[in-house]
């Protein structure tokens, strides 16, 4: 052996090298050692480590700096960091260094916050290529669940199930479903769309909470069923053809299921409802093309005059009314916020008619007016039912999760839920909606209650359109002026597993993306059904209340699968807890909003006597926290007022797709209340009355709240003789017992 020096070592040292050979000089490699990390606002300081490999013969360093223009989390505000940092690595060491960065505890309510830092710099070094940027998420202490108004409840009377949802097979295989459920207050009866099983199920619902089967019809002879309505014995359901693309029908049962009559509709009837008056009945027909583009048929409502005895219907009373009149203004729809496909890129082109896919149909109260919701082009249309012309199409926007009140939780990587604003905006997408009005006391209007879900078009046979990808895939390039840290976005811990569309964003046409466009809103939103102006969006509060519920937090943006344990946050890559199902129910003089949660489960319910300020006031959930049971995917809604209640009650009924099942909740004051309740409740009586302030007498002693006439509780009484009124603004309230009884007061 012969000792050698080597160039390049340091002054001194002799390396010891076999004769023949030359020692290998390794260059030492710097780097983050994840491209996260996550500290409580209050915990004082966050670490931010930086390791190393390939330690070398000398000391290696490298400065640590703030990037600009990625972050929420403001310097000398949330967090402080003056200048870049130099980290030092001596000579032969293996230890991480670590960053630490104190935090400011602030006692601002506000959502996850974060800031980037940079590796740059190095010297007697070189940095790991993916690992040269973390980005730091402050987790805010001062947010809490969201709060609850009213003492309005929904309990559980019972869950049905029309049959065995899936077999034992692996993977398993859904063999029934319940995905839509009508009622019928003239017979106490359900019927329920149980498309994966090919039935028309009937069941008796004079016991709600013990409901029992009495038929099951089969659909074969007639297609594939998608929804079903009631009215008055009069069941109808809308059915597609075995070829999508192929017209569809409506079909007519009596109550009992015994066939009636059919007639044609448009393309994919996929929703059916009745007019309140009885007189229309109405199908949105998606019209949906075929796997590889050919065959892209016309998206439509059809309209049945039902005003005749069922026996006379002819297709003389059937008008299929598509969107022809809006063909030439397939650039004017775009530039307005309307998502016009124009078929797939080398394809076929499709008309606006084309296009548009009708998801859902509501009906004004005074049965004049039609609202269509288009869902994948994230618009509605306003169908005029006198004259079968369409009068709009308006968008229904985008939501922009950069902004306060509007973050998400973007990553089913991550370990955290971080409810975090960024660049991106959401097509909300609604699947149903539904109209309500307000009476002249609380302003008047008439609004519409969209449930944001946000829906993908995939046909993916030869020449079809799938416009979902993930926007860490490299066939989504971000451009690098909009999003110079486009790397650090598309790892899988930040928005990398994101679900986006390829359909959108791209503005100036050069190949890369300028914006980010996700599917749904995550949300639910109230526009003025007149103008289609919002006039409310709930923004992050369904996965703020998701989240931090006692009960179903942990097992938050979890997925419906089949006969499988609940994965926390596995669909938060996707469209979240995906509102699904929309229904409106006034009780005494409250207008209520009901919202399914197809993916997570269960519903919410919302006060909307003030659309612009709707209050939450509970949220309920039947399905299990460690197994694939209870009811899972709600997706139909309906309403039951009391007066059309078996057990005098108002009533919910939920239709779960996933597990096949009807779930029913009675509508209470702090438990169950019937009508029949309040009608025994001693009277309930207030003097003086009214009041020029001071105290009010009660004829009996009362617990329960004084409502303004917003609906919101401005005084609590617990066995109360009497009532103080100072403070109170001039105005109408009502006193609203435990026991039912009610009692308007006057306050001058």
């Amino acid at each position: 052996m012969r000792q050698t020096l080597l160039s390049g070592a340091t002054a001194g040292l002799l390396c010891l090298a076999l004769a023949g050979t030359a020692a290998a000089q390794t260059t030492p490699a710097l780097r983050f050692t994840a491209v996260t990390a996550v500290a409580n606002e209050n915990a004082g300081t966050v670490s931010v480590p930086v390791s190393v490999t390939n330690p070398g013969t000398a000391a290696s360093t490298v400065e640590v700096a703030l990037v600009p223009g990625l972050g929420t989390a403001t310097a000398g505000t949330d967090f402080t960091y003056a200048a870049p940092q130099t980290l030092t690595f001596p000579a032969g060491a293996t230890a991480n260094q670590i960053l630490t960065i104190p935090l400011t505890d602030d006692v601002l309510a506000e959502g996850a916050e974060y800031f980037t830092l940079r590796l740059q710099n190095p010297a007697n070094a070189t940095l790991t290529a993916g690992f040269t940027e973390v980005l730091v998420y402050i987790k805010d202490n001062d947010t809490q669940a969201p709060p609850r108004a009213g003492n309005l409840r929904l309990n559980l009377l019972g869950s049905y199930q029309n049959g065995v949802a899936f077999t034992t097979a692996t993977p398993p295989v859904q063999i029934n479903s319940a995905e839509i459920v009508a009622h019928d207050p003239s017979t106490q009866r359900l019927y329920v769309a149980n498309s994966i099983g090919g039935k028309l199920d009937i069941l008796n619902f004079a016991t709600p909470g013990t409901i029992t089967p009495l038929a099951s019809i089969s659909m074969a002879p007639y297609g594939g069923i998608n929804s079903v309505a009631v009215r008055n014995g009069l069941v109808a359901c809308a059915v597609e053809d075995a070829v999508l693309q192929n017209a569809g029908k409506i079909v007519f049962f009596d109550q009992n299921g015994n066939f009636l009559k059919q007639v044609t509709a448009g393309a994919l009837p996929d929703m059916i409802t009745f007019s309140p008056d009885g007189r229309y009945l109405l199908t949105a027909n998606e019209g949906e093309p075929n796997a590889t583009y050919s065959n892209d048929p016309l998206g439509s409502v059809t309209v049945v005059d039902v005003s005749g005895p069922i026996a006379n219907l002819t297709q003389a009373n059937v008008t299929t009314v598509d969107f022809s009149s809006f063909n030439a203004q397939a650039s004017a729809l775009r530039a307005a916020g309307i998502r016009i496909y124009g078929g797939p890129a080398g394809g076929p082109a499709s008309s606006v008619a084309q296009d548009l896919e009708p998801e859902y149909v509501t009906i004004s109260a005074d049965s004049r007016t039609a609202y269509i919701g288009l869902q994948e082009n994230n618009a509605v249309a306003t169908l005029d039912l006198a004259t079968l012309q369409f009068t709009a199409l308006r968008p229904i926007g985008y939501q922009d999760h950069s902004q306060p009140g509007f973050s998400f939780d973007a990553s089913d990587q991550s370990a955290d839920v971080l409810m975090a604003n960024w660049p991106v905006r959401g097509m909300r997408q609604p699947d149903a909606i539904a109209s309500f009005e307000l009476p002249a006391a609380l302003g008047g209007g008439r609004y519409l209650l969209t449930a944001n879900e946000g829906d993908a078009r995939e046909y993916s046979g030869t020449g079809g359109l799938v416009e979902a990808v993930r926007l860490g895939n490299a066939a989504y390039p971000l451009d690098p002026t909009a999003f110079p840290q486009a790397a650090l976005l598309k790892n899988n811990s930040v928005l990398g597993r994101l679900n986006v569309t390829n359909k959108l964003g791209d503005t100036d046409g050069d190949g890369d993306f300028d914006q980010i466009y996700a599917f749904g809103g995550r949300s639910f939103s109230i526009l003025n059904a007149t103008t289609g102006a919002l006039v409310h969006d709930s923004g992050d509060l369904l996965e703020r209340l998701t989240s931090t519920d006692p009960t179903f937090g942990g097992i938050f943006n979890a997925s419906n699968g089949a006969n499988e344990a609940p994965t926390r946050k596995n669909r938060s890559d996707d469209k979240g807890p995906e509102p699904e199902g929309a229904a409106i129910g006034v009780i005494r003089d409250t207008t209520y909003a009901f919202i399914s949660l197809e993916r997570q489960g269960g519903v919410l319910v919302m006060n909307v006597n003030d659309p612009a300020n709707p209050r939450l006031v509970q949220y309920i959930n039947n399905r299990s926290l460690t197994a694939g049971t209870g009811d899972q995917g709600p997706e139909g809604l309906v309403f039951v007022s009391a007066a059309n209640s078996p057990t005098g009650a108002p009533l919910l009924i939920l239709a779960n797709e996933i597990s096949s099942t009807v779930a029913v909740y009675q509508i209470g004051l702090r438990g169950p209340l019937s009508t029949a309740t309040a009608r025994t409740a001693a009277p309930l009586y207030l003097y003086p009355n009214p009041s020029q302030g001071g105290q009010v007498q009660l004829s009996r002693p009362v617990s329960g709240l004084l409502h303004d006439v917003l609906g919101r509780p401005v005084r609590t009484l617990t066995k109360a003789l009497q009532l103080e009124t100072a403070g109170l603004a001039p105005g109408v309230y009502v006193l609203r017992a435990e026991d039912g009884a009610s009692s308007k007061l006057v306050v001058r």
